[in-house]
């Protein structure tokens, strides 16, 4: 019956995050007077008059269209509040670069010699409503250790946001020092408020250290040994600071999200194992900790490549259409990916050896304790 009711109490908690929640939207939702640079409006049009205005075709026999949206805006907020504007919206149906506006919608305009310019639309009010289901399913199946997800969360952000802030400062000049160490720091305290200052932590940190940099450091060097040949810096949307700093970093943070998981799972179940297994030896730790990675590394590793594929999907695609060659649609939206991927995969095998090898102190720990006991 305990077990019962903490259940009944991690789904009422669940429920009243899920209540605020809905509040916090609905008030985002219908918020107005919180911005500074744009003001808020809303299209009173029940049904957009929407026509085509031209009809186009490529040289590759790629279709598109051009349509003109006629819209009635009431601002909402700002100096024109109240007042009533007529304003034509131009968009494309792939709405790649372009917008199509729907009855009803919120959108934040800016009025200038009283023509309301669109600058988009409002949707601060998806992403509250994102984070409350977020919040809300880690509550119902995570229950209080959520809170603590949470708050890493929160810590990562702001961590982040602090070291963009003192690379943008620094103007670059020690990326890679400055992301080596912000990785030292994101994969601290994460695990510090997850799991607690203990053991298991410690050797789960001590592991994703060891992961990140000597798979990173392993693959710089076979860069710097093949003169770091075909490897198409100038293709990635790095336009402030230099391209292969930057790639080197994203690099490091790859790296550190694919092996503090993995490293987190196994020393997680190796301790459990040792705890539970009186008589426990060191070569079947070993093999228990093989086993694992073998289960763990094919899924973690697809995971990478499906993420970094479909990132890359739209660009790919327009790329073939437009008659280019495999090799050029590779060297121009793949080839940086598939290095990180795979920098990112030697750190996952390497993982398994350093989260087991440090789980070995585990079993020496109690070994140590059970003969002081005797």
């Amino acid at each position: 019956m305990i077990w019962l009711k903490k259940i009944k109490k991690r789904y009422l908690f669940a429920v009243i995050i899920a209540a605020i929640g809905l509040i916090l939207t609905a008030c985002t939702y219908f918020a107005t007077d919180i911005y500074s640079k744009n003001d808020v409006a809303v299209i009173t049009d029940t049904k957009i008059k929407d026509t085509l205005e031209e009809k186009s075709t490529d040289v590759y026999g790629n279709k598109d269209e051009t349509r003109k949206q006629i819209l009635h805006l009431k601002v909402l907020s700002g100096k024109f509040k109240g007042h009533t504007y007529k304003t034509t919206n131009m968009y494309y149906p792939s709405q790649l670069v372009t917008q199509k506006f729907r009855a009803g919608q919120r959108v934040l305009v800016n009025v200038k010699h009283g023509e309301p310019v669109i600058q988009d639309p409002k949707r601060d009010w998806v992403l509250v409503l994102a984070l409350t289901v977020m919040s809300t399913l880690m509550v119902a199946v995570a229950g209080k250790k959520s809170f603590n997800l949470i708050a890493s969360m929160i810590l990562s952000w702001a961590i982040f946001y602090l070291v963009i802030m003192l690379d943008i400062k620094l103007n670059g000049s020690y990326i890679v020092l400055l992301f080596g160490l912000a990785d030292i720091v994101f994969s601290f305290f994460s695990l510090l408020i997850v799991q607690g200052f203990n053991r298991k932590m410690l050797a789960t940190w001590f592991a994703t250290i060891l992961g990140t940099f000597v798979s990173f450091a392993l693959c710089y060097l076979i860069m710097r040994l093949t003169g770091e040949s075909e490897i198409k810096y100038e293709t990635g949307d790095y336009a402030t600071q230099d391209p292969r700093g930057i790639f080197l970093a994203q690099t490091l943070l790859g790296i550190l999200g694919a092996v503090m998981d993995e490293a987190t799972d196994i020393i997680s179940s190796l301790y459990e194992l040792i705890q539970t297994k009186a008589d426990l030896t060191a070569k079947q730790l070993i093999k228990s900790g093989r086993t694992m990675g073998q289960e763990i590394m094919g899924p973690l590793i697809n995971v990478l490549v499906l993420i970094f594929m479909s990132e890359e999907l739209p660009m790919t695609i327009i790329y073939l259409r437009d008659n280019n060659s495999l090799r050029s649609t590779f060297g121009f939206t793949l080839s940086l990916g598939v290095t990180q991927s795979i920098i990112s995969a030697i750190g996952i095998v390497l993982t398994v050896v350093f989260a087991t090898g440090c789980s070995l102190l585990f079993l020496e720990e109690k070994k140590r304790k059970a003969g002081i006991e005797e």
